[in-house]
């Protein structure tokens, strides 16, 4: 159930959410007005403040804490007998809830630049900065059963660096590591965000493109393997590129079957020992 609501809040669009947490400002505001003063209300506003601070952002957790702090007061100001507690320690009792909601929105802020940050280190790899081989799986396998279910081809190209280790034993690991640098960055700058990019280990990478068959593959494959070739000749990196196009009409194929298609694709195009693209359509069976 809560992965489900932390689901939706994250999937909601900002003005609904905004909407939202404002309405709930309002329902604890009046709770807060029609129960008596000795009944302590202020805790609950911390539940918009912490809802506006993980969903949304600091700044705005920060103004909400200002709002339910001033709303706390006026409320309390209203609502208190005369004479019983005197305007000052109202207004201090309303500095120390707001110190509390701002101590507690800047902590739960950091905690949550935190597991984010934690979150797409264990997703990316630490080089290229693209997906990293689960994290692959798991995205591909998402798109994989969102063809099955819009019965529309996808199609998954995966390639090596032909002489990588050539790069490796004449100009050492850092020039190897640009260049699987260069690859990441060209690849994430060229393709579109819907397109599952990762690096699958060594030199290897490999691209799933949703929605897209046999046709529209060859004119995207052609540009960006032209791209990468032209600029790794004016590096004068000593690599090549081998590369196997799998086009799946078969939308309700399974993620293993594809990649060991693919991957008997890109040993025979090594035999070769050409830097080659093949192409080939695993059919509707």
């Amino acid at each position: 159930m809560w992965k489900s609501l932390n689901y939706t809040l994250e999937k909601m669009p900002r003005e609904v959410l905004i909407l939202l947490i404002c309405v709930l400002v309002a329902v604890i505001g009046i709770v807060d007005y029609t129960t008596s003063f000795d009944i302590l209300i202020s805790l609950l506003y911390l539940i918009p403040v912490l809802l506006a601070v993980w969903y949304l952002d600091l700044v705005t957790g920060i103004i909400l804490s200002f709002t339910c702090a001033i709303i706390w007061l006026v409320t309390s100001y209203i609502t208190t007998p005369a004479g019983n507690t005197p305007t000052w320690v109202l207004i201090v009792n309303a500095a120390i809830l707001l110190t509390a909601y701002l101590v507690i929105a800047r902590l739960l802020a950091n905690l949550h630049r935190t597991l984010s940050r934690e979150r797409r280190l264990a997703r990316t790899d630490y080089l290229t900065g693209i997906l990293n081989t689960r994290a692959f799986h798991d995205q591909a396998n998402i798109e994989i059963a969102r063809a099955k279910r819009s019965q529309k081809p996808f199609t998954i190209a995966y390639f090596d660096l032909v002489n990588f280790k050539t790069v490796l034993d004449h100009f050492g690991p850092t020039e190897g590591d640009k260049v699987l640098h260069f690859i990441g960055r060209e690849l994430s700058r060229y393709l579109r965000v819907t397109d599952v990019i990762g690096r699958m280990g060594g030199e290897e990478f490999i691209i799933l493109f949703s929605e897209t068959d046999q046709q529209n593959a060859y004119s995207v494959i052609a540009r960006l393997y032209g791209l990468l070739t032209e600029e790794i000749r004016k590096r004068k990196w000593p690599v090549k590129i081998n590369m196997g196009v799998l086009t799946c009409n078969d939308t309700n194929t399974r993620l293993d079957v594809v990649l060991k298609e693919i991957d008997g694709m890109l040993f025979e195009a090594k035999k070769s020992g050409k830097s080659q693209i093949t192409y080939r359509v695993l059919e509707q069976r």
